[in-house]
């Protein structure tokens, strides 16, 4: 048994219907191969079917491969949905089967299962971290904040499982390459079932590139964003689920101004701008009225003003 151990799970989603239909099988190799090139001993990893469990006592190491590994998924299109916790695992050693048609592997421990049921609350490609480390001061073992995990509202959560999140971040300085992943044409290949996980994970990363990337990269973010999107709107078949991706646009605009430095990051004029940009866009491509019904929605649900301060900005 190894005593409070470190333990992400994660599994990749849509894997099923995804793997039938070819999407998956000819990368699947590769992501045997990532595991396999994790030679270091302080770490244990199981990898089977759509499932990795990662293992480990050494808290930085654990942390460093956990966000490889997610980094790695997102970027090879390998949605992975995990949690990290913190609890006693089944030291497992390797033995020689005698037995034919047997693979048995044994229950992981209190860990494996508290990492297993936190996970089941994301509706959303990430690695959600223990409400348990943050409880004290001691409790954290080293996650940075805005480094290593950003606190995040999903836009479409389950149902009893609202609420803000930690959420493990991707690599530094992979951003972009993250966002470059995602966009329309890659939602209208996602299957029905996994859409709303999709915008969970679009609008994750939007929110944070808009709270922290340079002025330059959030006005070419969105000017990237409306012109995939007036490429691809007419495709999109769900209204009500495509807006949802431009109110955390303008939500995450806003809270750029809003910030203590928005001043300085964003003026009024450009705050303006940008917003105009994706408002004549929806307008153009005929989403303009589902977008309104949707923002008021969103206002009243979650006691927010946007449609008020869009409406400020004479944008509408």
């Amino acid at each position: 048994m190894i005593e409070n151990a470190y333990v992400c799970y994660c599994d990749v989603l849509g894997f099923t219907s995804r793997f039938i239909s070819g999407d998956l099988s000819n990368r699947y190799e590769k992501m045997i191969e990532v595991v396999k090139d994790i030679e270091d001993r302080d770490i244990t990893v199981f990898l089977l079917s759509d499932s990795i469990v990662i293992i480990s006592e050494d808290f930085a190491k654990f942390r460093a491969v956990t966000q490889e590994l997610y980094t790695w998924g997102i970027l090879h299109d390998f949605w992975l949905r995990g949690a990290i916790t913190r609890g006693n695992v089944t030291q497992c050693e390797v033995q020689t089967i005698n037995e034919p048609n047997r693979f048995i592997v044994p229950f992981l421990g209190e860990g494996y299962l508290k990492a297993y049921t936190l996970e089941t609350a994301l509706n959303i490609s990430g690695v959600v971290i223990d409400d348990a480390f943050f409880e004290s001061e001691g409790s954290n073992p080293g996650f940075r904040k805005d480094i290593d995990y950003t606190v995040y509202e999903e836009y479409v959560p389950k149902r009893g499982y609202e609420g803000k999140k930690r959420l493990l971040l991707a690599k530094e300085h992979s951003l972009r390459q993250v966002l470059d992943t995602m966009y329309f044409e890659q939602m209208l290949k996602s299957h029905i079932e996994d859409v709303d996980k999709y915008l969970n994970t679009f609008c994750f990363y939007i929110e944070y590139l808009l709270e922290h990337a340079n002025p330059q990269n959030v006005a070419l973010f969105v000017e990237k964003l409306m012109g995939e999107f007036e490429q691809q709107g007419r495709r999109i078949l769900i209204p009500s689920k495509v807006v949802i991706i431009f109110i955390a646009v303008i939500e995450g605009l806003l809270n750029r101004y809003r910030s203590p430095d928005g001043p300085r990051y964003c003026d009024k004029g450009e705050l303006e701008q940008l917003v105009s940009r994706v408002i004549n866009g929806l307008r153009t491509e005929g989403y303009l009225a589902p977008f309104i019904d949707g923002l008021l929605d969103f206002d009243k649900r979650r006691h927010t003003t946007i449609y008020k301060e869009i409406n400020s900005l004479r944008s509408l």
